[in-house]
């Protein structure tokens, strides 16, 4: 890996290269030429094949760099559920673009692996001595790392978005195929392409089953990707009526477990301002989820109280609970914890978060909770107006 520093005495053109690489960078543009050469003895140039990793996931951040020739991949590992694991580009970065943040912001590691697609050319800056000189001049300091601040939440818009359009596309072209084995199920139960036998009828209704499960799935992979404030239309909604709507839709599951199912819930609970589909889909999601975590003969219980400018609503059961070590992690998407029952691919309280997010409300989980000395209580907010 050749390099090249951009500050030796007996070479003025090399500053002034370096000073048009990093004038030329998204970074440095509002900083002065006097700030721009202090930072220049801290830049050395250095050389990359194609193929070659300038630094890896993970790693310790020293230095940031500025592309002056060739493109680099930044790769990112991707989580779905605990034991599966993909990487993916999330970011090309051209000739100009910084890359390698960390350094900057002074975190632990890098958030990403910078892979060169071809020969390249970058401007590597000691993150450190960099650090340093922002301490001295907290004015220049200001400027670049709102920049980088800007650069990184665009960065995280286009990963999202971008897994957010492939998981539309892939989960759009399941549903085809899916439905069209379901529906020759239902020809062949419905023997209309001849008798079936008990045990043909018992396959194929235990298959028709794992369909539905899949397109349950798939929903969730579509719902994580579209649900979005903007485009939830909100009318008044009465949330009492509401929850007992998603209670009853559960209630099979629940006696199935002898399972005690209350609500306690006042008649003149508010109206809130909501999308009907969606705050159905958020409650059953939670009472759901209660009714498959709580063994044989236990309690759930559905609780909504209004006060002051919130109505809360609280979703306990007396399950084993969530292990400390999962609470904060549980409504991350693709996250499933350690009691984890086979099945789903850890979405269901991902998708019950963004829902409430975007009623401008607040979800949280105690594990245990107050009323209680074991299982886990699911609690979300809603302003009244």
């Amino acid at each position: 890996m050749p390099t090249k520093d951009c500050c030796l005495n007996k070479a003025g053109t090399e500053m002034t290269d370096c000073a048009k690489s990093l004038r030329a960078s998204e970074l440095f543009q509002d900083i002065t030429d006097a700030e721009l050469a202090t930072i220049v003895p801290l830049c050395r140039e250095e050389t990359f094949e194609g193929g070659s990793v300038i630094f890896h996931e993970g790693d310790t951040p020293d230095k940031m760099y500025i592309v002056e020739q060739g493109q680099i991949a930044l790769d990112m590992a991707l989580s779905f559920g605990q034991h599966v694991r993909r990487r993916a580009t999330i970011e090309i970065v051209r000739r100009g673009q910084p890359l390698g943040w960390s350094a900057v912001a002074g975190s632990e590691t890098f958030t990403a692996t910078a892979r060169c697609l071809e020969r390249t050319v970058v401007l590597g800056i000691a993150g450190a001595e960099l650090r340093t000189l922002f301490a001295a001049n907290p004015s220049m300091g200001y400027r670049v790392q709102g920049r980088t601040i800007s650069l990184v939440r665009s960065r995280l818009a286009h990963a999202r978005d971008t897994l957010a359009n492939i998981l539309t596309v892939v989960s759009h072209d399941l549903r085809a195929p899916v439905h069209a084995v379901q529906s020759y199920h239902q020809v062949m139960l419905g023997g209309y392409a001849g008798p079936l036998t008990q045990q043909q009828k018992d396959m194929l209704t235990r298959s028709a089953d794992r369909l539905n499960g899949l397109l349950g799935l798939i929903d969730d992979l579509l719902d994580i990707s579209r649900i979005d404030s903007s485009d939830l239309e909100k009318t008044p909604q009465s949330l009492a009526r509401i929850i007992e709507s998603s209670t009853e839709n559960v209630r099979p599951q629940a006696a199935e477990k002898r399972i005690e199912l209350t609500i306690d819930s006042p008649a003149d609970l508010p109206e809130v301002m909501a999308h009907p589909g969606r705050m159905q889909q958020l409650v059953t999601n939670l009472v759901s989820n209660a009714v498959k975590f709580t063994p044989a003969g236990g309690r759930i219980c559905i609780r909504a109280r209004a006060g002051g400018d919130k109505i809360r609503v609280e979703v306990m059961d007396t399950g084993p609970g969530i292990p400390p070590e999962d609470l904060p992690k549980v409504f991350d998407e693709f996250y499933r914890g350690q009691n984890a029952i086979p099945g789903g691919i850890g979405l269901g309280l991902s998708i019950a978060k963004k829902i409430i997010e975007a009623h401008n409300g607040r979800i949280w989980v105690e594990s245990p909770y107050p009323e209680s000395t074991r299982g886990a209580k699911f609690t979300f907010t809603l302003p009244r107006d």
